[in-house]
């Protein structure tokens, strides 16, 4: 019979049976069978030490990594195991109300409640939360069946785009950029733009917290501590609401039958420098910015205070002034209207010349200035010279910012040699100077610089331009009250203040330039403006103030590459002088 062999490993021994006769062999017995030497009992042995080692090896890093989370980094990740634990939760708070300056609420915040279910958010009224939380189907502060409750804090604009460059809009948290403000929660609306920027440390309210309980899910168990939610503080503006929305739309619709579609226009109480009005077309609705960002026409702009533009002829009653001062001209100075003249190879024009191929003759500063006679300016700039003008434009504020509590205001330019060699590498000309003369050439100013000069016409006090007059007291700060301030008196000689206003009064007279103010049962003093350019339509500007004997307001309005003032910008200053006298003046 063949012998049959079975293999065992037995206690490290290899045995062998021969199954007929069940007679066991020990390994020794059997090697010549098996074919296994002493070399192959040694590969079975390293094999057994090789296995036993990575054992080893895998329990004495185990061991190390339990070692290093147990006692090197024990009390962090029992804090950690603890946070998963409890959870601090902010609310937004709601910001403070925005009051224009007969007690009005013009922007608010509104809390909205929404109920949360499989990360789906339907909007739900007060009264629908309550139901929710006391049929215990949701709540704010567990989850039901039907979901969680949440709330939203939401900013209300209730002049529209008709306050939007005033106000500004709010936005969330966007990361870098607020990081650097300590202050600022992730959880907060931030003020962009206008007034809610500019303030908005005071209008932000102070967030509450909650110290919740959570289970293993990450649902609410139980609030371990609350602290309520604080409003920011209310702030109250110089702004007319009603006046606002009446510039709004006649500055709209000005610039609309232009064309151009941009402009802006202020509105300024002579007496104190606040602002009854400001706004910039095209403009932007706060509650909803999304549908403004693709517009090209730069609706986020803020044109009154940011836009530089050359202020063409309105800046004749700052030449006019400075040949006054400087004395190369009086009230009976006469200077013929030639309809043109040449000055190194170029041709300085008269408007009216240009238009109608006719000429003032000769004329007086107060029929200049009513006549907006080019001819005129140019003698006037080329007597006074470059510095006794550029130092009196300063004095009244251009070229620097007028101190507005907007932010990014524009400062202008008022070049003078220094400036036009570094910028263009060339010589200042006796042409740059008569360009100057007449508003035109480098000098560049906004629609609020260009309003203060006019309102210091009016009443003979340069005064800061502001928006906000009072601040409601906080929970740990006092009521703050922002009075006006006077930046400067004297600028220049009382009767010579009479003679550009007898020049402006009669601009708005027939015979002048101010066409729409002609047939008004009023009187002002106003001054046009067409600023040309190189290509495209002129900018069209006109300034005013009212009434005349007793100056109550200063009106300017811009409207960019409209064409000529007193056929664009004019009409939308009368019907704005028009409301006020009706519903304002007293």
């Amino acid at each position: 019979m063949r012998r049959k062999k079975l293999h065992l490993t037995w206690f490290g021994e290899l045995i062998s049976r021969n199954e007929p006769a069940g007679r066991l062999f020990r390994s020794d017995e059997v090697t010549e069978d098996l074919g296994f030497g002493e070399s192959d009992k040694q590969i079975n042995s390293q094999r057994l030490h090789i296995f036993y080692l990575i054992i080893f090896l895998i329990l004495l890093v185990f061991l190390g990594r339990l070692f290093g989370l147990s006692v090197i980094e024990g009390a962090k990740n029992r804090e950690k195991s603890e946070n998963n634990r409890i959870q601090l939760v902010e609310s937004e708070a709601e910001r403070g109300k925005i009051f224009d300056r007969e007690g009005r609420v013009i922007a608010y915040s509104q809390n909205t409640n929404f109920i949360e279910k499989d990360n789906s958010l339907q909007q739900i009224t007060q009264d629908q939360a309550k139901e929710l939380e006391k049929q215990g189907l949701a709540g704010e502060n567990f989850e039901g069946e039907m979901g969680i409750i949440k709330q939203a804090v939401e900013r209300k604009y209730l002049l529209g785009e008709a306050g939007a460059h005033v106000l500004g809009y709010t936005s969330s948290w966007q990361g870098v950029e607020d990081e650097e403000d300590l202050t600022v929660s992730k959880n907060q609306a931030i003020g962009r733009l206008g007034l809610e920027q500019t303030y908005n440390q005071f209008l932000t309210g102070k967030t509450g917290k909650k110290i919740i309980e959570v289970d293993t899910f990450g649902k609410k168990v139980s609030i371990l501590g609350e602290e309520d939610s604080t409003s920011g503080r209310d702030i109250h503006l110089t702004i007319d609401s009603q006046l606002q929305k009446v510039v709004f739309d006649e500055v709209k619709n000005q610039a609309n039958k232009s064309g151009s579609k941009r402009g802006a226009a202020v509105v300024q109480d002579v007496e104190t420098g606040g602002i009854l009005a400001l706004v910039s077309v095209p403009a932007f609705d706060p509650g909803d910015i999304g549908k403004a960002v693709s517009n090209l026409d730069k609706p986020f702009f803020n044109r009154a205070t940011q836009g530089n533009y050359p202020p063409g002829s309105i800046f004749k009653i700052v030449t006019a002034l400075a040949g006054l001062e400087t004395g190369v001209i009086d009230k009976n100075t006469e200077i013929e209207d030639v309809g043109e003249f040449e000055l190194g190879g170029s041709k300085f024009s008269n408007w009216y010349f240009n238009q109608y191929g006719k000429k003032d003759g000769v004329i007086k500063i107060e029929k200049a200035i009513a006549r907006s006679n080019d001819i005129y300016f140019y003698r006037v700039a080329e007597k006074t010279g470059l510095e006794n003008i550029r130092k009196l434009t300063i004095k009244f504020g251009l070229g620097q910012k007028s101190g507005i509590d907007l932010p990014s205001e524009a400062v202008g330019l008022v070049p003078d040699e220094v400036w036009k060699k570094s910028a263009f590498g060339d010589n200042w000309y006796l042409g740059d100077t008569l360009h100057l003369g007449i508003g035109q050439g480098f000098l560049l100013a906004t629609p609020v610089q260009m309003n203060v000069i006019t309102s210091y016409i009016a009443l003979g006090k340069l005064m800061k331009p502001y928006l906000v007059s009072k601040i409601d007291k906080g929970i740990d700060s006092q009521e703050v009250i922002i009075s006006s301030k006077i930046t400067a008196e004297d600028l220049v000689r009382s009767e010579n203040l009479n003679i550009v206003r007898s020049g402006m009064r009669m601009a708005c007279k027939t015979g002048g330039t101010g066409a729409p103010f002609f047939n008004a049962n009023y009187a002002v003093g106003c001054k046009t403006g067409t600023a040309e350019r190189e290509l495209g339509n002129p900018h069209a500007w006109f300034t005013v103030y009212a009434p005349f004997d007793s100056p109550k307001i200063a009106v300017t309005v811009l409207i960019e590459d409209g064409g000529e003032g007193s056929k664009v910008a004019a009409p939308a200053a009368r019907e704005i002088v028009d409301w006020w006298m009706v519903n304002r003046a007293k």
